[in-house]
């Protein structure tokens, strides 16, 4: 629990510490199906104290090894980056980078005879087989160019889907997202009606929360190097009544998640829902976050916390007492 608490704050932060949205070299290959975009600045983001601070983590350490190994490039070489997907095929990584395609390959031939070339739809694809010890848990995670300072990065296997995306007009597809208006910091949207179409009707808290709902976007500030932030959010409903019932959902929502993240702290907890504002307008509903420098500084010292309490050692056993044996054990 403690592990997927730290894992979520860090997330929650790191989102908050990017500082532009997705340019048009990135925006123009959303393929057709797409039903969620998350834009990423990850330039300004190395820019910032938080991040540097954040660098010497080790769950920071451990989630940019893992970036490297689930796209076959290092966050270090991207400029901006653009997650999208949709359905159980569509998913991909789109990044802006300034790392060239021969050195990409000099690099990914260090691998030895996991790492090997081959082609989709016109393009040379970079892949590289996972190292994982167990044979059929396996995967290549394939690379390719779609110009010179555009990558996308999927599994292999995913990598036709997208191309086939990518084939119907770029006006239609660049219409499936809504894109931020200005330059906010970070954004991400979510075709909710996309995404629970299908699926059985059911009268638990879940679907009550997302029957109304067709899409959400959120879009983060932060202010001056990251000590402050700010998070916007917009939920497109059905309708008035839908909107009026989920801005009466989510603070319950909401507090079932900060009673997760800051089960050590309450307080702190407390303290940081009192900051959110929802607020139903027609056929929408508004969400508004500000956690000023005081609140972050307690924030970031709390997820520290955390992330020692989960790394630290087990309680040393005495001497001669060795594991409990359960009824009937030998």
């Amino acid at each position: 629990m403690h592990t997927v608490r730290f894992r979520f704050g860090l997330l929650l932060l790191a989102f908050a510490a990017v500082t532009a949205a997705a340019g048009d070299a990135l925006l123009k290959y959303i393929p057709a199906g797409t039903e969620y975009a998350v834009s990423v600045d990850a330039d300004a983001l190395r820019k910032l104290s938080f991040f540097k601070e954040l660098s010497t983590n080790s769950d920071a350490k451990t989630f940019l090894e893992d970036f490297e190994r689930d796209y076959n490039i290092r966050l270090e070489d991207c400029s901006e980056l653009l997650f999208v997907g949709g359905g159980r095929r569509l998913r991909g990584m789109l990044a802006e980078t300034r790392l060239s395609e021969q050195a990409l390959a000099s690099r990914l031939r260090k691998f030895g005879d996991r790492f090997s070339i081959s082609g989709e739809g016109g393009r040379k694809l970079y892949c590289l087989l996972s190292a994982d010890s167990i044979v059929s848990s396996r995967i290549t995670i394939a690379l390719t160019y779609l110009e010179p300072q555009v990558v996308l990065a999927t599994e292999r296997e995913y990598i036709a889907p997208f191309f086939t995306g990518l084939a119907a007009p770029a006006e239609a597809r660049r219409a499936l997202v809504t894109a931020p208006k200005g330059r906010p910091l970070a954004w991400s949207f979510l075709r909710v009606e996309a995404l629970t179409g299908g699926k059985k009707k059911k009268n638990d808290l879940s679907s009550m929360f997302l029957k109304g709902m067709r899409t959400a976007y959120l879009e983060l500030n932060v202010a001056g190097d990251g000590s402050g932030w700010r998070l916007d959010g917009s939920a497109l409903c059905a309708n008035a009544a839908s909107a009026q019932q989920i801005a009466m959902l989510l603070p319950t929502y909401l507090q079932l998640g900060a009673g997760l993240l800051f089960a050590d702290d309450p307080a702190l907890g407390r303290e940081f829902l009192q900051q959110v504002k929802i607020i139903p307008d027609n056929d929408r509903v508004i969400l508004e976050l500000n956690v000023p420098k005081s609140l972050a500084d307690r924030l970031g010292g709390f997820l520290e916390s955390q992330a020692k309490k989960r790394i630290a050692p087990p309680d040393p056993v005495p001497p001669g007492v060795g594991p409990a044996v359960g009824p009937g054990g030998k």
